[in-house]
C-alpha cells in the first residue's frame, strides 16, 4: 500500500505527545502486541523482576536504556542471541556495539584468552600481553605516542579530562551541546538529547559565559560551575568565539567527530576538525572522544580518517573482547607523564595526578583486546570494504521502500557502523536541535517491540551495530523486518512524524 507521511498539528505539545501515547497504548493491536511478548518471555520477565528486588545496576534497568520485556541471556554466538525461554534473536546490539567486529565469542579470541587464563596473574601485575597491545595500538593509531587502560568510555573521558587539568594547571572544560561523553559528572551536563527529554522538553536557552545554560541530565548532579563547564553551541563560529574568549580559561575542550544525537559528520566533521585546528593554535589541549568512532572508520579512526589533530583520544567500545571491559587513553607523552611515576615515588607527591584503579587495564581484558584487534588487524581493508558493502545494501533496500511507500524509514548512523533504523523526513539536518525535534520517541518505543517480535533484539532502541558479526543474509533479514514492522504501524494508521513543544535558541 502507498501511504503519505501523517504528522500531528503543527502546536502539538508534550501534553498533547503523552496523551498521543495514552491513546495508543489502549488500540488492540499494541495490546496484543505485549501479551504476544510476554507470553513468549515469561522465565525471562519471572527471573528480571527476582533481580530487580535486589539489583538496580543491571543494564535493562538503566533509566534511559531500559528495554521493554527485559531479556535474560543464556547464550551467544556470533550475531545469535538466546533468552532464557529458548528464543533465539538475531542480535543487532551486540553489547552496545562493543562485540560487533566479529560477533559474539569469536574463537581466536576464546582461545587466546582460554591459554591465558590458565597461567594467570591476577590483576595489579605487569603483563607481557600490555606491551604487545600497545604495539599493536601503534599500528593503528600512530598519531598516539602513549596509552593509559581503564574500564570504560566514561573512565576515559574522565580521565582525558583530569590529565588535561593536571597539564594546564587550569579548570574549565567545554563540551558541545548534545555530546554524550559518558555518565560522569560533567559529561552528563547538556548530553544526548533523549537523556533530557527532548524533543518533548525545551532546549535549555543561554548562559552568562556566553555559551548554552548548563543542565546536568540526572538527579544527583548539580549543576557545574561556570568556572569547570562552557557548553558550546553546534555553531562554528560562534563556538571558535567562545573558545578564543576563554582560552586563558579552558583545561580542554571535548568534541566527538561525530554523535550518536548528531549522526551527520558532514556538519560534524568541519565543526570538530576548525576547534581542534584553533585550539592547537592557541595550546588548548582538545580532547578527541573515539569511544563510538575509534576503529570505525578505518584502522586510524575518526582521527586520522578525517584529519582531526587531538593531544588525547579516547577509545571505548571495540577495542575490548569478549564483552571484557576496557577503555584507553592515548595520545601525546607529555599529557600521560602527568599520571606516570618518575620512578622516585617520593618525589611525586604532590606533583602527579593519577587515574588508575584496582582493575584499570585488566589482564584479561587486555589479552582479549589484544586477541581481537591482532584478528581485525589480519584481515585489514578487507573488513571495512565488506562492511561498507553491507551498509550500502540496507541504504538501497530502505531508498526504494521510501520510493515504493513515501514511508519515511531511514538508517541513520556513521562509520563501519552505527546506527538507528528512524523515521525522519529529512536525509539529512544540518542542525542539531531540528534534528532532536524530528526524532519521533514513540516510533523508537514501538519499532524495537515489532523487531523484537520478529526475532531481532535491538535493546531499547531500533540500533543496529554491524560489521563482521552480520552476514549478507542476516542484514537481508534485518531490512525485511524492518520494513515490515514499518507496514504495519502504517497499516495502524501510525503518525511517522511528530511535531513536537519547540525551544528556546541559544
Amino acid at each position: 500500500m502507498t501511504t503519505t507521511v501523517k504528522s500531528a498539528t503543527s502546536d502539538t505539545s508534550a501534553a498533547s505527545v503523552e496523551s498521543l501515547v495514552a491513546e495508543m497504548l489502549g488500540q488492540p493491536w499494541l495490546i496484543e502486541l505485549f501479551t504476544e511478548l510476554s507470553e513468549r518471555q515469561e522465565k525471562s520477565s519471572a527471573a528480571t523482576a527476582r533481580l530487580r528486588e535486589v539489583d538496580a545496576s543491571n543494564h535493562v534497568f538503566w533509566p534511559f536504556h531500559a528495554p521493554q520485556f527485559p531479556l535474560v541471556a543464556t547464550g551467544a554466538h556470533g550475531s545469535r542471541l538466546t533468552d532464557a525461554d529458548g528464543n533465539e534473536y538475531l542480535d543487532c546490539h551486540l553489547g552496545f556495539g562493543a562485540q560487533a567486529l566479529h560477533g559474539h565469542s569469536p574463537e581466536p579470541v576464546v582461545e587466546f584468552v582460554r591459554e591465558q587464563l590458565a597461567a594467570t596473574t591476577g590483576n595489579g601485575y605487569c603483563h607481557p600481553v600490555e606491551t604487545k597491545l600497545v604495539e599493536l595500538l601503534r599500528e593503528f593509531v600512530p598519531h598516539c605516542e602513549k596509552f593509559a587502560f581503564l574500564n570504560s568510555g566514561t573512565d576515559a573521558t574522565a580521565a582525558a579530562i583530569r590529565i588535561a587539568r593536571a597539564h594546564t594547571g587550569r579548570r574549565m572544560v567545554a563540551k558541545f551541546e548534545g555530546a554524550l561523553h559518558g555518565v560522569h559528572d560533567l559529561g552528563m551536563h547538556n548530553t544526548a538529547f533523549w537523556y533530557h527529554g527532548h524533543p518533548a522538553a525545551p532546549f535549555p536557552g543561554g548562559a552568562e559565559d556566553g555559551g548554552v545554560e548548563r543542565r546536568p541530565a540526572l538527579t544527583g548532579i548539580p549543576v557545574a560551575d561556570p568556572r569547570d563547564l562552557l557548553v558550546l553551541p553546534n555553531d562554528p563560529a560562534r563556538a571558535l568565539a567562545l573558545i578564543e574568549r576563554h582560552k586563558d580559561q579552558l583545561a580542554c575542550v571535548l568534541g566527538e567527530a561525530v554523535s550518536s544525537s548528531f549522526p551527520y559528520e558532514e556538519h560534524t566533521v568541519p565543526l570538530i576538525r576548525s576547534v581542534a585546528e584553533s585550539c592547537r593554535g592557541l595550546r588548548i589541549p582538545f580532547i578527541l572522544d573515539e569511544v563510538l568512532t575509534g576503529f570505525r572508520y578505518g584502522p586510524g579512526g575518526a582521527a586520522r580518517h578525517f584529519g582531526i589533530p587531538a593531544d588525547l583520544c579516547c577509545y571505548g567500545k571495540v577495542i575490548t573482547g569478549l564483552g571484557l571491559p576496557l577503555s584507553a587513553v592515548g595520545g601525546r607523552a607529555e599529557l600521560l607523564d602527568h599520571m606516570q611515576t618518575s620512578g622516585l615515588p617520593l618525589t611525586d607527591i604532590g606533583r602527579k595526578t593519577c587515574v588508575q584503579t584496582t582493575h584499570a587495564g585488566n589482564h584479561l581484558s587486555l589479552c582479549a583486546s589484544y586477541a581481537s584487534l591482532k584478528l581485525l588487524h589480519e584481515q585489514g581493508e578487507t573488513y571495512y570494504e565488506e562492511t561498507r558493502a553491507k551498509v550500502a545494501l540496507i541504504q538501497r533496500r530502505l531508498s526504494a521502500f521510501r520510493a515504493e511507500t513515501a514511508i519515511p524509514l531511514r538508517l541513520v548512523g556513521f562509520g563501519d557502523f552505527i546506527g538507528s533504523f528512524a523515521f525522519l523526513e529529512k536525509e539529512s539536518y544540518a542542525d542539531y536541535r531540528e534534528f532532536a525535534a524530528a526524532t519521533n520517541p514513540i516510533a523508537f518505543f514501538l519499532l524495537t517491540l515489532m523487531l523484537r517480535k520478529r526475532g531481532f533484539y535491538t535493546l531499547s532502541l531500533p540500533m543496529l551495530f554491524t560489521g563482521g558479526a552480520h552476514s549478507v543474509a542476516d542484514l537481508e533479514a534485518v531490512c525485511d523486518a524492518v520494513t515490515d514492522s514499518a507496514r504495519e504501524l502504517d497499516g495502524h494508521g501510525f503518525p511517522f512524524v511528530l511535531p513536537t513543544a519547540g525551544g528556546d535558541e541559544t
